[in-house]
C-alpha cells in the first residue's frame, strides 16, 4: 500500500493514521493535522462525516500504543544524571488514567439553565482565591476548607454545562492578573477533564491543584510579577522559584498529595525543556501535563502587564506546532476538542461582517458555534434578541447562516474585556437573555 492512499471509510481499521479527509478539517470534529484511529467509536465518527479518507501507510504500520509513546530525544546521560527528580512525584502518580470521552455529554444542561448557578459559584471561588492570596501576603495561615467546598460545587456545575464557567472566566479582567489566571486555568482544566471523562473525584483534585499551582507567587514582589520589561537572569530564577516555594508552603499545611504534584510539575515540558527538574515525556504526571497546557494557553490568550496576547484560534494553531515537543500530541488534540477554536466568551467576526460573542462552541462544526450578535451586518450595535446557533438555518430559510471568519481581540474594535463584561451586565435586554 502506498503512502497517503485513498481508502473508502467502509475499509478503515483501528491503527490506521488518517492524514487527509474528503472535506475540510474545520467542517468536522477531528484534529487538524491527522490522527490515529484508536477505537470502533472513532471509526463510526469518521464514517458518519466522510465517504473516503487518505491514510499514511508508514505511520499506520505502528500500533496505536506504539505511536503514542513518541519519546522525545533523550538528553545526554551525564545531563540526566545531574538533574534532580521531582520531590513529590511517586511511581503511582505516573499511572495511566482510564478515559471515557463523552461520558458527561448526555447530561449536559442548557446554558441558560446553569448560568445563574455558575455565576454565583464563580463569584464565590473568586472571593475565596482573593482571600487566600491576601492572607498569604500579610503572613496569615492557609485555610483551604472553604476553597475546597466551592471547588467541588464548581466542578459539579462544569459537569452540567462546561460553557458557563468558561464564559464567566473569559469575561473577567478586573483584578490582579495572577489570581485571575489561576481561576481561568482551573476552569479550563476542569472543562478539559470533563471532556476526557475523568471521575468527579479526579476532577475536583485536578481543579484544586491547578487553582493553587501559582500559590508560590504570593511570596514574589508584585513589582517583579507585573514587570513589563524583559526579566534579567536573576529575575527569571526568582520567578521560577515560585514552584518550589509553592510546594513548600502547601506541604507545610498537609495539602493532599495530588495538589503538590500538580504544583511541582506544571512547568515541566514533554521534551525536557521545562523546570524545575527537566522531566521528559511520561516522567511528567498526567495532571501535571494538563496543568502545564492550560496554564500556557491562558497566559497566551489573556491581556497581562508583560508580553503580547493572541486569540484562542491563534493559540491553538501555535499549540499544533508543539505536538510532542512542549506537550504530548494526543493531549493537544484532545484539548482542542474540549475547548474549541472559539471558546465561550470569544469575540468573533462572521463572514457577513457581523460581530458576535460565542456562547458555546460546536465540537462537530467548529466554524458554526452558538453566538450572540453584538453588531449585525448593517452595523447596528444593538444586541440580538436571542442566541443564534450558526449550525442551523433560520426558520423557513434555505440559506445557511454565516460562519466564523476569525476571532477578535476586544481592543481590535476598541472594546476592553472589562467594558464588554460591564456592557453585558448592564444591558437589561442581553442580561435577561443570558440569565433569565
Amino acid at each position: 500500500m502506498i503512502l497517503k492512499d485513498k481508502v473508502p471509510v467502509a475499509n478503515i481499521k483501528v491503527g490506521m493514521y488518517i492524514c487527509k479527509l474528503d472535506r475540510p478539517w474545520l467542517d468536522t470534529p477531528f484534529p487538524f493535522q491527522g490522527f490515529y484511529l484508536r477505537t470502533k467509536g472513532e471509526i463510526d465518527d469518521v464514517q458518519r462525516f466522510c465517504d473516503y479518507v487518505y491514510i499514511d501507510a508508514e505511520k499506520g504500520t505502528q500500533t496505536y500504543k506504539e505511536s503514542e509513546i513518541n519519546k522525545p530525544s533523550p538528553l545526554l546521560v551525564k545531563e540526566r544524571l545531574a538533574m534532580k527528580k521531582g520531590k513529590c512525584v511517586k511511581s503511582s502518580d505516573l499511572r495511566k488514567f482510564s478515559l471515557n470521552i463523552g461520558k458527561y455529554d448526555e447530561g449536559t444542561k442548557p446554558f441558560k439553565r446553569e448560568i445563574k448557578n455558575a455565576k454565583s459559584l464563580f463569584s464565590d471561588l473568586t472571593h475565596s482565591i482573593e482571600q487566600l492570596s491576601f492572607d498569604l501576603r500579610v503572613g496569615k495561615g492557609l485555610n483551604l476548607s472553604h476553597t475546597k467546598q466551592v471547588t467541588k460545587k464548581v466542578v459539579s456545575s462544569v459537569i452540567k454545562n462546561p460553557n458557563t464557567m468558561v464564559w464567566l472566566s473569559r469575561l473577567r479582567e478586573k483584578g490582579e492578573y495572577t489570581y485571575n489566571h489561576s481561576l481561568r486555568s482551573s476552569v479550563l482544566a476542569t472543562v478539559f477533564g470533563r471532556h476526557l471523562g475523568l471521575s468527579e473525584v479526579d476532577l475536583v483534585a485536578l481543579a484544586s491543584g491547578v487553582l493553587l499551582a501559582d500559590i508560590g507567587k504570593t511570596k514574589i514582589k508584585r513589582r517583579l510579577l507585573n514587570k513589563s520589561e524583559p526579566l534579567s537572569n536573576s529575575e527569571k530564577i526568582m520567578m521560577r522559584s515560585h514552584v518550589e516555594t509553592g510546594v513548600e508552603m502547601l506541604a507545610s499545611q498537609n495539602v493532599d498529595h495530588t495538589t503538590l504534584v500538580i504544583v511541582e510539575t506544571h512547568h515541566e515540558r514533554f521534551n525536557g525543556t521545562g523546570y524545575p527538574y527537566g522531566l521528559v515525556g511520561t516522567e511528567i504526571p498526567f495532571f501535571g501535563q494538563i496543568a502545564g497546557l492550560v496554564d500556557l494557553f491562558d497566559a497566551m490568550t489573556t491581556k497581562k502587564p508583560y508580553g503580547k496576547h493572541v486569540t484562542s484560534a491563534q493559540a491553538m494553531d501555535w499549540l499544533y506546532t508543539q505536538k510532542d515537543k512542549m506537550f504530548s500530541g494526543k493531549l493537544i488534540e484532545d484539548f482542542v476538542q474540549a475547548i474549541g477554536l472559539y471558546p465561550a466568551g470569544t469575540l468573533v467576526e462572521l463572514t457577513d461582517t457581523s460581530i458576535g460573542l460565542v456562547v458555546s462552541h460546536n465540537p462537530e462544526k467548529r466554524l458554526r458555534p452558538e453566538v450572540f450578535l453584538l453588531k449585525d451586518f448593517n452595523n447596528d450595535n444593538q444586541p440580538g434578541k436571542k442566541a443564534i446557533d450558526l449550525s442551523k438555518r433560520a426558520f423557513l430559510s434555505k440559506v445557511d447562516r454565516p460562519m466564523v471568519k476569525r476571532a477578535l481581540l476586544p481592543e481590535e474594535i476598541n472594546l476592553s474585556t472589562e467594558k464588554l463584561a460591564k456592557t453585558i451586565n448592564q444591558n437589561r435586554k442581553l442580561s435577561k437573555i443570558l440569565f433569565g
